[in-house]
């Protein structure tokens, strides 16, 4: 049967092509920045209607914190990129949003069933790319009634054929033989069986404890269906861990953290963000003196360090390589959900169910004052972080997979999920991160951000009140 492939929308004479991530107008490509094209994306999808400033914020840039200048940016860059001088294709509605006045039409390309398969063509399993837009019918997607899949609406139509896509790419890829009694694992283990107690170790005594790990396969991503879903996750692609290696136990502690300070002589920053208050349900944010050691809410040396940027994070890894001549570093972004799934292919490491986080998450559950809670109520109602391993870990012994702090990870951000190797290696830009991602949800965050393949942006200078640290170590052959 014919595979249905992700599609272009067209809009005023432009194609924006998600299926490689870009913008075009005829054979020339337009370059933008991440962030505005997601921006782009975002609006396209919802061409007609009205987005709230907040309802881009969220969707765009998650729980992570920007001022409304950020968008505004995004806004100029787009319109001079899109010749807009009048302002008459992305519309201002003052103090409340954008429109993108136009018509979209989406055009589906499907590849024939005797061509290469996804495995064969491509790391990413998708088709080679082409110069030319894909033909195939062409479906109006202006102003009309939109169901919510997260925090990105799509059109029904539109998220039927991402439920389509999810379904064939498994059918393709799907593991070989039957699936366990207790687990539909997506992870191939050498030598082991999934959840299996894994080797623990310490390189020297304020060093993190490491779970050795053994190469493996698994399938990075989420599909259609799932609930939360987005599509910067990328639906499920076989990715392959091609050699040993450990992960952190826990998140780097304040102490650790502290160690590594005292002896390197670093400068502590206090140019960390922190929320003050919540107004309407959305967070109000204070200036930005806050510190690791005091990132705005009762902490000790137990609980995770927050309030350090992704340099931060690449200095401490650094730091351990000199101390223990062994070579630590942030996990690849495919390493840290081959960790966290622990042989699952559930949203969670533990199933499906969101009603069981507070056994394991630390995060904005019905007990906490933030105005998205959800889920369940847990016993622990104040503001902030927990000591790491209060809660319980995941099939392989991790802790904290699943909130308390957002984890920074080696890769530089992009939006376009088949950019990420499938190799286990990290996604690198030449001139360096202006973004990387973080992973795993914070205190802050609701459940749908807590999920095994949620994944987001965060600017690498930026230290913020619930960003933090997970080491990991090349073990070799």
């Amino acid at each position: 049967m014919d595979r249905i492939v992700p599609r272009t929308l067209l809009f005023a004479g432009f194609a924006l092509d998600l299926r490689r991530g870009c913008l075009r107008v005829g054979d020339q490509t337009i370059e933008l920045r991440p962030k505005a094209f997601e921006v782009l994306c975002y609006l396209v999808e919802n061409a007609g209607r009205l987005v709230a400033l907040d309802e881009l914020h969220g969707a765009v840039w998650g729980d992570v914190a920007v001022t409304n200048d950020s968008i505004v940016q995004c806004i100029r860059e787009l319109r001079s990129k899109l010749g807009d001088h009048g302002h008459s294709l992305i519309k201002t509605v003052a103090r409340r949003g954008y429109v993108l006045d136009t018509a979209v039409t989406e055009q589906e390309a499907q590849a024939p069933s005797s061509g290469p398969s996804p495995s064969a063509s491509s790391p990413s399993g998708l088709p080679p790319s082409s110069s030319s837009p894909p033909e195939g019918p062409q479906v109006e997607l202006g102003p009309q009634p939109l169901r919510t899949i997260t925090k990105l609406r799509l059109p029904l139509a539109a998220a039927a054929v991402l439920l389509l896509v999810g379904g064939a790419f498994w059918a393709i890829h799907r593991p070989a033989g039957p699936p366990s009694a207790a687990s539909s694992s997506h992870v191939q283990v050498a030598g082991d069986a999934v959840g299996d107690p894994r080797a623990v170790f310490k390189d020297c005594e304020e060093c993190p404890e490491m779970v050795a790990l053994p190469a493996g396969e698994f399938m990075m991503g989420s599909p259609a269906s799932e609930i939360g879903h987005q599509k910067i996750e990328g639906l499920p692609r076989r990715v392959t861990i091609p050699g040993r290696f450990a992960i952190g136990k826990l998140k780097v502690t304040v102490d650790q953290f502290s160690r590594f300070v005292a002896e390197t002589g670093t400068t502590v920053s206090n140019l960390c963000r922190v929320i003050v208050g919540l107004d309407r349900d959305a967070p109000v944010w204070g200036e930005a003196e806050a510190s690791f050691r005091r990132p705005g809410f009762d902490t000790a040396g137990s609980h995770p360090v927050v309030c350090v940027n992704w340099y931060d994070a690449q200095a401490y890894a650094a730091w351990l390589q000199r101390r223990t001549g062994k070579p630590y570093r942030l996990p690849a972004e495919s390493e840290w959900e081959y960790a966290a799934r622990a042989g699952t292919s559930t949203r969670y490491s533990f199933g499906d169910d969101e009603t069981e986080l507070c056994a394991y998450a630390r995060f904005a559950d019905l007990g906490s004052q933030f105005g998205w809670h959800d889920a369940c109520r847990s016993e622990t109602a104040a503001y902030g972080t927990v000591p790491v391993g209060s809660l319980r870990p995941n099939p392989w012994g991790i802790f904290d997979v699943h909130g308390n702090a957002w984890e920074w990870i080696e890769d530089c951000w992009t939006p376009t999920p088949s950019n990420i190797p499938t190799d286990g290696s990290a996604f690198v830009r030449p001139n360096g991160c202006e973004e990387a991602v973080i992973r795993g949800g914070s205190f802050a965050s609701g459940s749908r951000r807590l999920r095994s393949a949620t994944r987001a942006p965060a600017p690498t200078a930026v230290r913020n009140y619930n960003d933090g640290i997970r080491v990991a170590l090349s073990l070799g052959d």
